[in-house]
């Protein structure tokens, strides 16, 4: 009896670990910051961004959240005036 062999193929690479440093920081805490919730418009972006800010709210002290749905998948949507008025952006994107 002929024996057939079957070659099995992963799409999973090799873990790679990489270690950098942080982009420079205007400020060593969150306390009164102006933070920016960047919605990509998929579904319950804003529903996890209303949490996430939620909880910035109350582990800093006057954090100002300012939220914004980016409508477009390539166009800018005014985000250069989103990020001047924000100290910093959280960005969620994905399904």
């Amino acid at each position: 009896m002929e024996r057939e062999l079957i070659t099995i193929v992963t799409p999973m690479a090799p873990r790679a670990t990489k270690r950098t440093t942080l982009a420079p920081r205007k400020s060593a805490t969150l306390n009164n910051a102006r933070i920016g919730l960047l919605d990509n418009n998929k579904p319950n972006a804003d529903r996890f961004l209303e949490s996430v800010g939620a909880l910035l709210k109350q582990r800093y002290e006057g954090v100002e959240l300012i939220a914004k749905r980016k409508m477009t998948r390539t166009g800018a949507d005014g985000l250069q005036e989103f990020a001047d008025r924000c100290d910093v952006v959280i960005n969620a994107f994905a399904d």
